[in-house]
């Protein structure tokens, strides 16, 4: 549902600042001032529509206890976001623990649970500002019953927020959602990569390609290259007449002075802009990145096969779903041609055997000795090797090659040896 919403404001205003604002609503803290600064607001207009209500309806309705209700909502809400932060805290720990830290930033943006406590927060802040303004007099005694209307509103909004979160409960941290949600991030990924092949620009197939002459833009801090921002640099090639050529693909770990770019004049706002739109920092991030989506699940899989889990089945469920994250695949070289929205820049394409060992090779060498792993293993590959892309069959081929060697030289029960070789094909197992 994220992703979907998140494609829909892409597709309808595809710009640098409403990228960037994205990213912003995945960050706590601003959903928390979203939904006090409204909480602020409703205690505000419901002074302006107190002299909508007719006057004596405040005694049916019984507005009079608008502070007990208020009492309630800030002693209450203080108690369930400090329980829910400490239930939150514990299952990330775990999680991290069990399957690999890497799901943590991940985790830490899950919608339900940022909604959930943002609300409470809000609520908590919302039932805070009404008491105070009670005590210094803002609403007057017959003003009360609009604000005693608001609170209700605001106590639904807390009932919803606690059942979606009990039920979320049941699920977070779970291995089944964690490398579901994983799963759903990568394919997202991918599928937005294929759509824009290299980003919208040429292929850059090595840094042997680079016209001599450019100047280089290098890096200016160490970490992760997490993204670039080519609508932002495409505005810059235009306005300043310039070539660029990304040399450092998204997810990169990059060093301070590094060249990550080059381009054909140097102009001092360009340098600027790169700096602002080639972000980089100390973690990896699965936006732009499906190669870190592919690098996650196979740590999930191999630490499944660590003899202190030893839970075969989790590996051969991540294989599956890398299967299906493969099925949206396409080659960037065959479309980074064709209708180029950013003519004048050059992004390095994905490599499918990259794509193919980040994945599948770390279950294949954990798993060499496990022959329901590498059954399912050839399986995978032996369907990816099909695929209409030759550049993925071909790196598919050259994967069970390796993990059939693997097993081959692991194995020390003969007939599950067998077993592997009745299912494998001859060629995989000849290596033509």
């Amino acid at each position: 549902m994220r992703n979907n919403i998140k494609s829909m404001v892409k597709a309808a205003l595809d710009t640098t600042i409403v990228r960037k604002g994205i990213h912003y609503f995945d960050k706590l803290w601003v959903r928390i001032v979203l939904i006090a600064t409204l909480s602020i607001v409703a205690i505000i207009v419901a002074r302006l529509l107190e002299p909508l209500i007719p006057n004596d309806i405040d005694e049916v309705v019984g507005a009079s206890a608008v502070g007990r209700l208020l009492e309630i909502i800030a002693n209450s809400m203080l108690a369930v976001t400090t329980f829910s932060l400490t239930v939150m805290v514990s299952v990330y720990r775990s999680a991290s623990t069990q399957w690999t830290p890497r799901v943590h930033r991940l985790m830490i943006e899950d919608d339900i649970t940022q909604n959930v406590l943002a609300t409470l927060i809000g609520a908590y802040i919302y039932a805070l500002v009404s008491i105070i303004l009670i005590e210094t007099k803002f609403f007057a005694d017959d003003q009360r019953l609009v604000l005693f209307m608001f609170t209700l509103l605001i106590l639904l909004l807390i009932i919803v927020a606690i059942v979606r979160w009990v039920v979320h409960l049941q699920t977070l941290g779970s291995l089944i959602e964690t490398t579901r949600r994983i799963e759903d991030y990568t394919k997202h990924a991918f599928e937005e990569r294929m759509e824009k092949p290299c980003l919208g620009g040429h292929a850059l197939h090595s840094d042997d390609d680079i016209p001599a002459g450019f100047y280089p833009y290098q890096a200016t801090a160490t970490g992760y290259l997490q993204q670039i921002f080519e609508g932002a640099l495409h505005e810059a090639t235009e306005e300043f007449d310039v070539d660029i050529y990304v040399t450092a693909p998204v997810g990169r770990f990059v060093y301070e002075g590094d060249a990550i770019a080059y381009v054909s004049s140097k102009v001092e706002d360009v340098w600027t802009v790169l700096k602002n739109n080639m972000v980089i920092g100390d973690l990896r991030t699965f936006e732009q990145d499906p190669r870190f989506g592919l690098i996650v699940l196979g740590e999930i899989g191999s630490k499944a096969l660590s003899p202190g889990i030893n839970d075969p089945g989790t590996a051969i469920d991540v294989l599956g779903r890398m299967s299906r994250i493969f099925e949206s695949y396409t080659n960037e070289m065959h479309g980074a041609e064709k209708n180029l929205p950013h003519p004048r820049l050059w992004v390095p394409p994905l490599q499918a055997a990259d794509l193919i060992e980040d994945g599948f090779d770390p279950i294949a060498r954990d798993g060499g000795e496990i022959v329901e792993v590498q059954l399912a293993l050839q399986k995978s590959l032996a369907h990816l090797a099909k695929h209409p892309e030759d550049t993925l069959a071909k790196a598919a081929k050259e994967a069970a090659r390796r993990a059939f060697q693997r097993a081959e030289a692991r194995m020390k029960y003969g007939n599950d040896l067998e077993r592997l070789r009745e299912r494998t094909p001859v060629a995989v197992q000849t290596g033509d």
